[in-house]
């Protein structure tokens, strides 16, 4: 009973996203998977992320950089 709880709960949460639709052309219900959607959608999540880790990076540089004893 849980699993199909969790499963109408993703179904429901990719309807919300746009990543699945429901229809009904000429009568007869769809399920319609958009696939260009998805591509994009986790393309851009890729690279925000990247960009999130390089800017987390970028802030653990200055503050070692900022922190290193200078030698005489």
């Amino acid at each position: 009973m849980r699993a199909l709880i969790a499963i109408v709960i993703v179904v429901f949460l990719l309807g919300i996203v746009g990543w699945v639709q429901f229809g009904s052309t000429g009568g007869d219900p769809s399920i319609r998977v958009d696939t260009g959607k998805i591509q994009h959608d986790t393309a851009e999540i890729v690279e925000r992320t990247k960009d999130a880790v390089d800017n987390v990076a970028e802030a653990m540089d200055g503050d070692n950089e900022a922190e290193a004893p200078t030698l005489p």
